[in-house]
Protein backbone atom coordinates (compact mmCIF):
# COMPACT_ATOMS: atom_id res chain seq x y z
CA UNK A 1 0.00 0.00 0.00
CA UNK A 2 1.26 3.45 -0.77
CA UNK A 3 2.04 5.24 2.44
CA UNK A 4 0.01 8.46 2.90
CA UNK A 5 1.91 11.64 3.44
CA UNK A 6 1.48 13.64 6.61
CA UNK A 7 1.14 17.25 5.57
CA UNK A 8 1.47 20.34 7.69
CA UNK A 9 0.56 23.99 7.21
CA UNK A 10 3.27 26.37 8.34
CA UNK A 11 1.34 28.60 10.68
CA UNK A 12 2.09 30.18 14.01
CA UNK A 13 0.20 28.72 16.97
CA UNK A 14 -2.65 30.84 18.16
CA UNK A 15 -3.19 32.05 21.67
CA UNK A 16 -5.66 30.20 23.89
CA UNK A 17 -9.32 31.02 23.31
CA UNK A 18 -12.35 31.14 25.53
CA UNK A 19 -14.44 28.04 26.05
CA UNK A 20 -17.80 29.81 25.86
CA UNK A 21 -20.41 28.97 23.24
CA UNK A 22 -23.56 31.02 22.91
CA UNK A 23 -26.79 31.01 21.01
CA UNK A 24 -26.91 34.27 19.07
CA UNK A 25 -29.69 36.82 19.04
CA UNK A 26 -30.18 36.32 15.29
CA UNK A 27 -31.62 32.83 15.55
CA UNK A 28 -34.08 32.14 12.78
CA UNK A 29 -32.66 34.86 10.50
CA UNK A 30 -32.41 33.38 6.99
CA UNK A 31 -29.01 33.10 5.33
CA UNK A 32 -28.86 35.04 2.08
CA UNK A 33 -28.52 32.65 -0.86
CA UNK A 34 -30.40 29.96 -2.75
CA UNK A 35 -30.33 26.52 -1.09
CA UNK A 36 -31.14 24.96 -4.46
CA UNK A 37 -28.00 26.27 -6.15
CA UNK A 38 -25.38 27.08 -3.49
CA UNK A 39 -22.26 24.99 -4.22
CA UNK A 40 -21.89 21.96 -1.93
CA UNK A 41 -18.54 20.31 -2.47
CA UNK A 42 -19.00 17.19 -0.33
CA UNK A 43 -16.66 15.75 2.29
CA UNK A 44 -12.86 15.70 2.36
CA UNK A 45 -10.87 12.65 1.34
CA UNK A 46 -9.30 10.86 4.30
CA UNK A 47 -5.73 11.48 3.17
CA UNK A 48 -6.17 15.27 3.22
CA UNK A 49 -8.79 15.73 5.95
CA UNK A 50 -7.40 17.96 8.68
CA UNK A 51 -10.79 18.09 10.43
CA UNK A 52 -14.15 19.76 10.13
CA UNK A 53 -17.47 20.53 11.75
CA UNK A 54 -20.66 18.55 12.09
CA UNK A 55 -24.21 19.47 13.01
CA UNK A 56 -25.82 16.16 13.97
CA UNK A 57 -29.46 15.52 14.75
CA UNK A 58 -31.32 12.36 15.68
CA UNK A 59 -34.66 11.50 17.25
CA UNK A 60 -33.55 12.74 20.69
CA UNK A 61 -31.14 15.67 20.36
CA UNK A 62 -28.92 17.84 18.18
CA UNK A 63 -25.27 18.68 18.75
CA UNK A 64 -22.39 20.50 17.10
CA UNK A 65 -18.74 19.58 17.32
CA UNK A 66 -15.62 20.22 15.34
CA UNK A 67 -11.91 20.78 15.14
CA UNK A 68 -9.30 21.53 12.49
CA UNK A 69 -5.69 20.46 12.98
CA UNK A 70 -2.53 20.97 10.92
CA UNK A 71 -2.11 17.50 9.46
CA UNK A 72 -3.41 13.96 9.09
CA UNK A 73 -2.85 11.11 11.55
CA UNK A 74 -1.66 8.25 9.30
CA UNK A 75 -3.77 5.48 10.84
CA UNK A 76 -6.91 7.55 10.17
CA UNK A 77 -6.31 7.09 6.44
CA UNK A 78 -8.15 3.90 5.51
CA UNK A 79 -7.22 1.84 2.46
CA UNK A 80 -9.92 1.31 -0.16
CA UNK A 81 -9.98 -2.39 -1.00
CA UNK A 82 -13.23 -2.61 -2.95
CA UNK A 83 -15.83 -0.37 -4.58
CA UNK A 84 -19.15 -0.95 -6.35
CA UNK A 85 -22.54 0.71 -6.76
CA UNK A 86 -21.78 3.71 -4.56
CA UNK A 87 -20.22 1.61 -1.79
CA UNK A 88 -16.60 1.18 -0.72
CA UNK A 89 -14.78 -1.24 1.56
CA UNK A 90 -12.24 0.48 3.77
CA UNK A 91 -9.44 -1.32 5.60
CA UNK A 92 -7.64 -0.04 8.67
CA UNK A 93 -3.88 -0.52 8.59
CA UNK A 94 -1.61 -0.13 11.58
CA UNK A 95 1.73 1.64 11.04
CA UNK A 96 4.75 0.18 12.85
CA UNK A 97 7.80 2.10 14.03
CA UNK A 98 10.88 0.60 15.72
CA UNK A 99 11.94 2.22 17.94
CA UNK A 100 8.54 3.49 18.95
CA UNK A 101 7.80 7.16 18.45
CA UNK A 102 8.31 9.61 21.25
CA UNK A 103 5.88 11.95 22.97
CA UNK A 104 4.17 14.28 20.53
CA UNK A 105 4.92 12.05 17.56
CA UNK A 106 2.99 9.51 15.49
CA UNK A 107 4.10 6.62 13.31
CA UNK A 108 3.80 6.77 9.52
CA UNK A 109 3.39 3.75 7.23
CA UNK A 110 7.01 3.93 6.08
CA UNK A 111 8.20 3.35 9.66
CA UNK A 112 9.19 6.94 10.32
CA UNK A 113 8.02 9.14 13.18
CA UNK A 114 6.31 12.44 12.49
CA UNK A 115 5.03 15.27 14.68
CA UNK A 116 1.50 14.53 15.86
CA UNK A 117 -0.97 16.99 14.29
CA UNK A 118 -2.20 19.69 16.66
CA UNK A 119 -5.68 21.22 16.66
CA UNK A 120 -5.70 24.89 15.70
CA UNK A 121 -7.56 27.95 16.94
CA UNK A 122 -9.90 29.19 14.20
CA UNK A 123 -11.15 32.11 16.27
CA UNK A 124 -14.89 32.59 16.49
CA UNK A 125 -16.90 30.02 14.53
CA UNK A 126 -20.47 31.07 13.68
CA UNK A 127 -23.23 28.88 12.27
CA UNK A 128 -26.26 30.71 10.89
CA UNK A 129 -29.47 29.32 9.42
CA UNK A 130 -30.17 26.91 12.28
CA UNK A 131 -33.24 27.47 14.41
CA UNK A 132 -30.88 29.38 16.71
CA UNK A 133 -27.64 30.91 15.46
CA UNK A 134 -24.59 29.49 17.26
CA UNK A 135 -21.34 31.29 18.06
CA UNK A 136 -18.44 29.17 19.35
CA UNK A 137 -14.90 29.69 20.59
CA UNK A 138 -12.20 27.02 20.75
CA UNK A 139 -11.81 25.23 24.08
CA UNK A 140 -8.68 26.05 26.05
CA UNK A 141 -7.87 22.34 26.21
CA UNK A 142 -7.61 20.63 22.85
CA UNK A 143 -8.75 23.55 20.66
CA UNK A 144 -12.08 21.88 19.99
CA UNK A 145 -15.47 23.42 19.27
CA UNK A 146 -18.74 22.04 20.63
CA UNK A 147 -22.29 23.12 21.41
CA UNK A 148 -25.21 21.06 22.68
CA UNK A 149 -27.83 23.57 23.85
CA UNK A 150 -29.95 23.19 20.72
CA UNK A 151 -33.50 22.32 19.79
CA UNK A 152 -34.00 18.53 19.45
CA UNK A 153 -33.99 19.15 15.68
CA UNK A 154 -31.68 22.11 15.18
CA UNK A 155 -32.51 22.84 11.55
CA UNK A 156 -35.39 22.94 9.09
CA UNK A 157 -35.46 21.01 5.83
CA UNK A 158 -34.47 22.97 2.74
CA UNK A 159 -33.01 25.93 4.67
CA UNK A 160 -29.58 27.30 3.81
CA UNK A 161 -27.02 27.02 6.65
CA UNK A 162 -23.70 28.86 6.68
CA UNK A 163 -20.57 28.27 8.78
CA UNK A 164 -17.89 30.95 8.97
CA UNK A 165 -14.54 30.98 10.76
CA UNK A 166 -12.83 34.12 12.00
CA UNK A 167 -9.33 33.12 10.99
CA UNK A 168 -6.42 33.10 13.51
CA UNK A 169 -4.50 29.91 12.52
CA UNK A 170 -5.89 29.95 8.97
CA UNK A 171 -7.54 32.57 6.80
CA UNK A 172 -11.31 33.04 7.35
CA UNK A 173 -13.39 30.35 5.66
CA UNK A 174 -17.04 29.92 4.68
CA UNK A 175 -18.89 26.65 4.11
CA UNK A 176 -22.54 25.87 3.50
CA UNK A 177 -25.04 23.10 4.11
CA UNK A 178 -28.74 22.69 3.46
CA UNK A 179 -31.08 21.50 6.20
CA UNK A 180 -32.53 18.01 5.87
CA UNK A 181 -35.65 16.41 7.26
CA UNK A 182 -35.71 13.36 9.54
CA UNK A 183 -34.80 10.11 7.82
CA UNK A 184 -37.34 7.31 8.20
CA UNK A 185 -36.06 3.93 6.96
CA UNK A 186 -38.53 1.15 6.22
CA UNK A 187 -36.67 -0.82 8.90
CA UNK A 188 -33.88 -0.13 11.37
CA UNK A 189 -33.24 -3.86 11.87
CA UNK A 190 -30.79 -4.91 9.16
CA UNK A 191 -30.01 -8.55 8.43
CA UNK A 192 -26.67 -9.05 6.69
CA UNK A 193 -26.33 -12.38 4.89
CA UNK A 194 -23.53 -13.73 2.75
CA UNK A 195 -24.47 -13.86 -0.92
CA UNK A 196 -27.31 -11.32 -0.60
CA UNK A 197 -27.58 -7.61 -1.31
CA UNK A 198 -28.42 -5.38 1.64
CA UNK A 199 -31.50 -3.61 0.29
CA UNK A 200 -32.68 -0.43 1.99
CA UNK A 201 -35.70 1.82 1.61
CA UNK A 202 -36.59 5.15 3.20
CA UNK A 203 -38.94 8.11 2.90
CA UNK A 204 -38.43 10.34 -0.13
CA UNK A 205 -37.80 14.00 0.79
CA UNK A 206 -39.90 16.82 -0.63
CA UNK A 207 -39.04 20.35 -1.67
CA UNK A 208 -35.40 21.31 -2.19
CA UNK A 209 -33.35 18.08 -2.20
CA UNK A 210 -29.58 18.54 -1.97
CA UNK A 211 -29.01 15.57 0.30
CA UNK A 212 -27.43 12.17 -0.03
CA UNK A 213 -28.02 9.10 2.10
CA UNK A 214 -24.89 7.79 3.78
CA UNK A 215 -24.57 4.27 5.20
CA UNK A 216 -21.87 2.88 7.48
CA UNK A 217 -21.54 -0.79 8.51
CA UNK A 218 -18.93 -2.50 10.69
CA UNK A 219 -19.18 -6.19 11.59
CA UNK A 220 -15.61 -6.80 12.86
CA UNK A 221 -15.02 -5.01 16.15
CA UNK A 222 -11.95 -7.00 17.26
CA UNK A 223 -10.03 -7.82 14.08
CA UNK A 224 -6.40 -6.85 13.57
CA UNK A 225 -7.13 -5.16 10.23
CA UNK A 226 -10.91 -4.89 10.11
CA UNK A 227 -12.93 -3.68 7.18
CA UNK A 228 -15.93 -1.42 7.19
CA UNK A 229 -18.36 -0.56 4.43
CA UNK A 230 -19.53 2.94 3.57
CA UNK A 231 -22.05 3.88 0.90
CA UNK A 232 -23.28 7.17 -0.53
CA UNK A 233 -26.65 6.96 -2.29
CA UNK A 234 -28.93 9.41 -4.07
CA UNK A 235 -31.71 10.43 -1.70
CA UNK A 236 -34.43 8.91 -3.87
CA UNK A 237 -35.97 6.35 -1.51
CA UNK A 238 -34.10 3.09 -2.09
CA UNK A 239 -30.69 1.55 -2.73
CA UNK A 240 -28.73 -1.67 -2.29
CA UNK A 241 -25.28 -2.49 -1.01
CA UNK A 242 -24.06 -5.21 -3.41
CA UNK A 243 -23.60 -8.83 -2.33
CA UNK A 244 -20.03 -8.84 -3.66
CA UNK A 245 -18.95 -6.25 -1.09
CA UNK A 246 -21.10 -7.81 1.64
CA UNK A 247 -19.29 -11.11 1.06
CA UNK A 248 -15.86 -9.48 1.19
CA UNK A 249 -16.83 -7.67 4.38
CA UNK A 250 -18.00 -10.86 6.08
CA UNK A 251 -15.09 -12.96 4.85
CA UNK A 252 -12.63 -10.49 6.39
CA UNK A 253 -14.00 -11.32 9.82
CA UNK A 254 -17.09 -11.00 12.00
CA UNK A 255 -16.56 -10.34 15.70
CA UNK A 256 -18.37 -8.57 18.50
CA UNK A 257 -21.54 -6.53 18.18
CA UNK A 258 -22.02 -5.20 14.63
CA UNK A 259 -22.77 -1.49 14.30
CA UNK A 260 -24.44 0.52 11.60
CA UNK A 261 -26.05 3.84 10.88
CA UNK A 262 -27.82 5.59 8.06
CA UNK A 263 -27.80 9.35 7.56
CA UNK A 264 -29.46 11.96 5.41
CA UNK A 265 -26.83 14.66 4.98
CA UNK A 266 -25.41 17.58 3.04
CA UNK A 267 -21.74 18.59 3.10
CA UNK A 268 -19.28 21.19 1.91
CA UNK A 269 -15.50 21.54 2.14
CA UNK A 270 -12.68 24.05 1.76
CA UNK A 271 -8.97 23.70 1.08
CA UNK A 272 -6.47 24.80 3.71
CA UNK A 273 -3.18 24.78 1.85
CA UNK A 274 -2.41 21.08 1.38
CA UNK A 275 -5.22 20.08 3.73
CA UNK A 276 -9.01 20.07 3.74
CA UNK A 277 -11.78 20.85 6.22
CA UNK A 278 -15.44 19.97 5.80
CA UNK A 279 -18.86 20.88 7.19
CA UNK A 280 -21.48 18.13 7.50
CA UNK A 281 -25.12 18.54 8.50
CA UNK A 282 -26.99 15.30 9.02
CA UNK A 283 -29.93 13.49 10.52
CA UNK A 284 -28.68 10.13 11.82
CA UNK A 285 -30.72 6.99 12.35
CA UNK A 286 -29.09 4.22 14.37
CA UNK A 287 -29.78 0.62 13.37
CA UNK A 288 -29.55 -2.85 14.81
CA UNK A 289 -27.48 -5.33 12.84
CA UNK A 290 -27.83 -9.09 12.67
CA UNK A 291 -25.25 -11.10 10.77
CA UNK A 292 -26.63 -14.47 9.71
CA UNK A 293 -24.71 -17.24 11.48
CA UNK A 294 -23.03 -14.93 14.02
CA UNK A 295 -24.08 -14.51 17.67
CA UNK A 296 -22.35 -11.71 19.59
CA UNK A 297 -22.01 -12.05 23.34
CA UNK A 298 -20.89 -10.55 26.63
CA UNK A 299 -21.32 -13.81 28.57
CA UNK A 300 -22.25 -17.49 28.09
CA UNK A 301 -25.86 -16.57 28.78
CA UNK A 302 -25.98 -14.81 25.40
CA UNK A 303 -25.04 -18.00 23.53
CA UNK A 304 -26.96 -21.08 22.40
CA UNK A 305 -26.76 -24.07 24.76
CA UNK A 306 -24.02 -25.79 22.73
CA UNK A 307 -21.75 -22.71 22.52
CA UNK A 308 -19.75 -20.53 24.89
CA UNK A 309 -18.78 -16.88 24.72
CA UNK A 310 -15.25 -16.14 23.53
CA UNK A 311 -14.84 -12.87 25.44
CA UNK A 312 -11.83 -11.45 23.52
CA UNK A 313 -13.89 -11.49 20.32
CA UNK A 314 -17.35 -11.25 21.94
CA UNK A 315 -18.44 -14.16 19.74
CA UNK A 316 -20.32 -17.34 20.57
CA UNK A 317 -18.37 -20.41 19.41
Amino acid sequence: MRAPLLLFLLACPSSPADTDSDSGDSGGTPVVGDPATVPLNGVCSLDTRWGGFRVEANSEYSAIDGYVSNGVVPDAVLEEVGAESGCVLLKRNNPYCNPICGAGETCDFDGSCLPYPENQDLGTVTIEGLRSAVVMEASESGKKYFYTDLDPLAFDAGVLVRLTTEGVAYTPQTMHAVGVGPLTPSTVAWVVTEGEDLTLAWDIPTGVVRSEVFLSLNVDQHGLTPLKMECSFDDDGSASAPASLIDALLNAGVTGFPTGKIQRRTADKVQLGAGCADFILDYTQATTITVTGHTPCDSNEDCPDDETCDLPTQTCR
